[in-house]
């Protein structure tokens, strides 16, 4: 496996992102990785999040097992910002326009919507905020051409909450104890006919995040080569080395790399936040 750093992420003023995409990944048995720190500057009372973003994506180690138009048709993004801490992955179908057109779009809505402090975490605001990402993303694939569609998974996380929706078969998770508790569920995918701002009343999952939770995002190819070891992936690889600040990056690849290992013929993406100190439980485990 060949681990490729990606390039640093796009300046801004108080939202700082970075977005990997496929199609300039496209080799086989490689790892791109990126990371982002989730502290923020200029966030006022809020001194930001003592977590870490990380992300990891790869083509897959094998030939795709269905017929495919590119080589890699996933995406990742991350946004940290006053308003929050934003994960969104992408698993484009018919190519990787609509993945590619949704999380540009992301990336956009992110650098004004999260720039402006959180007004709380309340059920009705976190999921005004992720309605209106996701408004975004659906906007951005107007254009795409017939039949490109994309899975899309977002996850929001405001101080002590998580608020998540998406479309298609990525999988959401919040990691507890160094378990996964699936958190999203499968639905139809973006494309061009997907409504978009009117899109009010869509389903938003919201969690507390407590001290010590990691929150996950994955394309399907992950969870469907690790099979029922998938659980015990996640904690094995959240346990990493004993080291006293998590490295999300580096938890991402692990993942990537356990799916890939397993014989993925899929492109596999994930995306990570975890907290700066390892939690209890890991502690225990390491005795």
């Amino acid at each position: 496996m060949t681990d490729v750093a990606a390039g640093p992420p796009r300046a801004a003023s108080t939202v700082r992102s970075v977005l990997l995409l496929g199609p300039d990944h496209p080799t086989r048995r490689e790892t791109v990785i990126a990371g982002i720190s989730a502290c923020v500057d200029g966030a006022g009372d809020h001194r930001g999040d003592p977590a870490a973003l990380g992300a990891a994506l790869s083509a897959g180690w094998l030939p795709k097992a269905v017929p495919s138009v590119e080589p890699n048709e996933d995406g990742v993004m991350l946004a940290a910002g006053p308003g929050g801490l934003l994960l969104a992955v992408a698993d484009g179908h018919g190519g990787s326009a609509a993945a590619t057109a949704a999380l540009r779009a992301l990336a956009v809505a992110a650098a004004d919507l999260l720039a402006p402090p959180a007004e709380g975490t309340d059920r009705r605001g976190g999921a005004r905020l992720v309605r209106a990402l996701a408004a975004a993303a659906v906007d951005g694939v107007a254009d795409v051409a017939e039949p490109a569609r994309t899975a899309l998974g977002l996850v929001l996380a405001v101080d002590e909450s998580i608020f998540s929706t998406g479309y298609g078969d990525t999988l959401t998770a919040l990691v507890r104890r160094g378990r996964p508790r699936v958190i999203s569920t499968p639905s139809e995918f973006l494309g061009p006919g997907t409504r978009g701002s009117q899109d009010e009343g869509r389903s938003v999952e919201r969690r507390r995040r407590r001290p010590g939770d990691a929150v996950l995002i994955v394309s399907d190819g992950v969870p469907d080569y690790l099979g029922r070891a998938f659980p015990e992936a996640v904690g094995t690889v959240l346990r990493g080395d004993g080291r006293s600040v998590p490295d999300a990056p580096a938890v991402a690849r692990a993942l990537v790399g356990r799916a890939g290992a397993a014989g993925a013929g899929d492109n596999i993406t994930a995306a990570v936040l975890l907290p700066a100190a390892p939690p209890s439980w890991r502690a225990r485990l390491r005795r």
